[in-house]
């Protein structure tokens, strides 16, 4: 399996982001549970208390307790223990625990060289991280509000060894799709929820798991994005079936999204024109993208090849559930959803860049109908367009 035991190339972009903003330091808090935000930044450090701690141009320190202090060093990281940092006594004496983190925290960064700015991100207790900006503040800080999470922002471009993580669990993912064409064209699955328990068996024999649960939806729950299926569902001819699968790695954590679309037994002439309409919107936005770009163009651009064929979308009715009611696609790190946006909000200006990894994602949905079509595949951005990282086969036939 892949880590993230060693220095993400893209450090560079967060040094980008936080000298821009006039930021000295960021701080990102380990709360039990691991997130993208500190993954990131510790290199995958096991740890289930702690900080991550970036200062502008120097690598990040983790600020961790003696009981974990071996997994710390692991990463290959500065570590420090938080009873260094007085830490003891700090949380024995304050009269509040936003007090406590106030006094440790302001500690903490001055010995690692900052004197000013400060920003918090990733997963945290709302309640908790407010009153600590309130005593930061009060202490002398400035700290950050901006509004943006700078981690994710410079988590959007991937580099070599992020590429190469998302494409093993695109490997992977596509030997338990070839499981599911297989139960379907040997009508060995019944229900969907045979199919269900197929793909959550492979998946964790893969080293992988289901953050949510895998989409498998037939006949009307196909027309409904989202709907994750009736496992009770009885598989029938001629009605479309949607597998939407996005598996993450369970050591490094990076997610892989893919969509196909199946029929068994005889395909009606609707379905196969619906899904011919799609899969040419498809590749349009797979040919047409290139670094330097827009996201949100390719949203425009898939927009006006719906709408000059008839079909309903969000840009020309919003509030419409049928059509294509969603966005092209979504960035895909750590995260099942990243930057770049494709969102033609007036507030979106994500570009397309080298080293992104993004999904294209099209489809076509008619739930009254029993109706549901959508193609997606993850792909890497290089200077000369897109590159898939799945292996193609877009036919409906399983």
């Amino acid at each position: 399996m892949l880590g993230l035991c060693r220095p993400p190339l893209m450090l560079a972009d967060l040094d980008s982001l936080l000298r821009e903003r006039g930021l000295e330091a960021i701080i990102v808090p380990m709360h039990e549970a691991m997130h993208p935000a500190f993954r990131w930044l510790s290199r995958g450090a096991k740890v289930t208390r702690g900080y991550a701690v970036k200062l502008v141009d120097a690598e990040p320190v983790l600020i961790t307790y003696p009981m974990e202090r071996d997994e710390a060093a692991a990463t290959g990281l500065t570590v420090r223990l938080a009873q260094e940092l007085e830490s003891e006594r700090i949380f024995r004496t304050a009269t509040s625990a936003a007090a406590a983190y106030g006094e440790f925290f302001d500690i903490l960064l001055r010995e690692l060289g900052a004197r000013e700015s400060v920003a918090f991100f990733g997963n945290a207790p709302v309640h908790l991280y407010l009153a600590i900006g309130e005593e930061m503040t009060r202490r002398g800080w400035r700290v950050h509000r901006g509004g943006e999470d700078l981690v994710q922002l410079a988590r959007k471009r991937k580099d070599a060894h992020e590429i190469e993580a998302i494409r093993s669990v695109g490997a992977r993912t596509e030997e338990v799709v070839d499981l599911v064409r297989d139960a379907l064209r040997t009508r060995s699955a019944k229900k969907i929820g045979d199919l269900k328990e197929l793909v959550s068996f492979e998946i964790a024999r893969r080293g992988m798991f289901e953050d949510h649960e895998t989409i498998l939806s037939h006949g009307r729950d196909a027309g409904v994005p989202h709907s994750r299926g009736n496992p009770n569902d009885v598989i029938r001819d001629g009605v479309p079936i949607v597998l939407d699968i996005f598996p993450a790695d369970r050591a490094s954590g990076y997610f892989f999204d893919l969509t196909r679309t199946f029929c068994v037994g005889a395909i009606p002439s609707e379905l196969r024109q619906l899904h011919a309409h799609v899969l040419e919107a498809f590749e349009l936005a797979r040919d047409r993208m290139e670094p330097g770009t827009t996201a949100s163009s390719y949203q425009h651009l898939v927009c006006d090849f719906f709408e000059m064929r008839g079909y309903p979308t969000t840009r020309s009715q919003p509030a419409t559930h049928e059509g294509y009611v969603h966005g092209l696609g979504h960035g895909v790190g750590l995260d099942i959803h990243e930057r770049p946006s494709f969102s033609i909000l007036s507030s979106n200006a994500d570009r397309i860049e080298v080293g992104d990894i993004v999904t294209i994602e099209p489809g076509l949905y008619f739930p009254d109908r029993e109706i549901g079509v959508r193609i997606e595949d993850t792909f890497v951005v290089t200077a000369d367009g897109v590159e898939t990282l799945c292996r193609g086969a877009y036919g409906l036939e399983p």
